[in-house]
């Protein structure tokens, strides 16, 4: 039996499209964040060996003018100052189950992407923090059978020595499960 996952802009929400536009922002300063729940249709297991990271952009609504210099820069950005490129938050929801608003408690803590922490070869396991609906699990990288995991997404856009223009990248997020 195959097990589906969705991701949502809402919690309990449908399916998200494929592309989400992060919005604009002018140099040394963050994109509003972009909420994400994760959910599965697994009926006996957990989903195990969840984790996320950040790679080339690989949608069909590209806008830029190299999709790999854009992930190149991207990625150099959260290698070079702190608060700016790809960040996430898994922790920090202090008791917040099913929705409210999506607002932090103030103490969650916002990881920075960067080369060699955040991309393929080194995926971010799922905090078990993030599970806002369901039991949480026992173990990091774990999403139990109903449950809902929250993570937001950001980007810090440096504040010199940009050029213009539109930046992509993809995050994906990876996972195993048996049926």
């Amino acid at each position: 039996m195959t097990v589906n996952l969705t991701l949502s802009e809402t919690s309990g929400g449908d399916a998200m499209a494929d592309t989400t536009d992060m919005g604009q922002v002018t140099p040394g300063n963050d994109v509003t964040y972009q909420d994400v729940f994760i959910s599965h249709d697994a009926v006996v297991n957990s989903i195990e060996d969840c984790a996320i990271f950040a790679a080339r952009y690989a949608g069909s609504n590209y806008l830029g003018l190299d999709a790999d210099a854009d992930f190149t820069e991207i990625m150099g950005w959260g290698d070079s100052t702190p608060g700016e490129g790809i960040q996430l938050v898994m922790d920090g929801w202090a008791g917040w189950t099913g929705g409210e608003n999506g607002v932090l408690s103030g103490t969650g803590t916002w990881l920075t992407i960067k080369n060699g922490y955040g991309d393929i070869n080194s995926q971010i396991p799922l905090d078990k923090d993030s599970i806002v609906v369901g039991t949480p699990p026992a173990l990091d990288g774990e999403i139990p059978v109903g449950g809902e995991a929250h993570v937001q997404i950001k980007v810090g856009v440096p504040s010199s020595g940009l050029v213009a223009g539109y930046r992509a990248f993809s995050m994906v997020f990876a996972y195993s499960a048996t049926s």
